[in-house]
């Protein structure tokens, strides 16, 4: 049993080693062999880590779709309080891979449960970033009134957290705002009160 332990550990770190060094394909080599020593030992709480760190590489390599599929198999495992906030990193990840393999309702999923997990923890960076990212996903499906809305909740936390995100939330709601007419965006804005500050970002000089 030690032997496959430091088997897996071995082949662990090459993995690691390969990803540094730009060698994708070793290191999801590397890792597929880790998830068979850890299937093999009955490690159901390693083989979830390493499917993460799996997506991790695959979305990396551009392959969102194996990505997505390697986070669905971390999430079966990747549960439990006391694993709350690593899920909650991996879900994430896993919005993104189902972003970029055009399921757009898995991606909704994933924030959703992003926004519960982290209201649960008082996590308010984590959940205004699920909302703005899931108001744009919304946003891009043509419903910008709905997707704003959640984008403006999302700011109002990230404010609240003086989160580096910000900026960058600020910027798209500006551009999904102008699909709106002039009057009802600027109704909204002000009916949410996202703060005085942000709202001269998002309407420029009329405030």
């Amino acid at each position: 049993m030690e032997t496959e332990r430091q088997k897996l550990l071995d082949l662990y770190h090459q993995a690691l080693d390969a990803r540094r060094a730009g060698n994708l394909p070793a290191a999801v080599t590397h890792l597929r062999g880790c998830l068979a020593l850890a299937k093999q030992l009955g490690d159901g709480l390693s083989r979830g880590r390493l499917c993460a760190l799996l997506g991790d590489i695959q979305l990396e390599a551009g392959a969102p779709a194996e990505a997505l599929t390697c986070f669905e198999l971390a999430a079966q495992v990747l549960t439990g309080t006391e694993l709350r906030r690593e899920r909650l990193m991996m879900l994430f990840r896993l919005g993104q891979a189902a972003r970029d393999a055009r399921n757009e309702t898995r991606a909704i999923e994933a924030y959703d449960e992003i926004i519960r997990l982290a209201q649960g923890s008082a996590d308010i960076r984590a959940e205004g970033l699920a909302r703005a990212l899931r108001g744009e996903l919304v946003c891009e499906r043509g419903s910008y009134r709905e997707g704003l809305e959640q984008m403006l909740l999302g700011m109002q936390r990230l404010r609240t957290a003086k989160a580096p995100e910000l900026d960058a939330v600020i910027s798209r709601a500006a551009h999904y705002g102008s699909h709106l007419p002039r009057k009802e965006y600027e109704r909204m804005i002000k009916d949410l009160a996202v703060g005085r500050d942000i709202r001269h970002r998002l309407l420029g000089d009329t405030v």
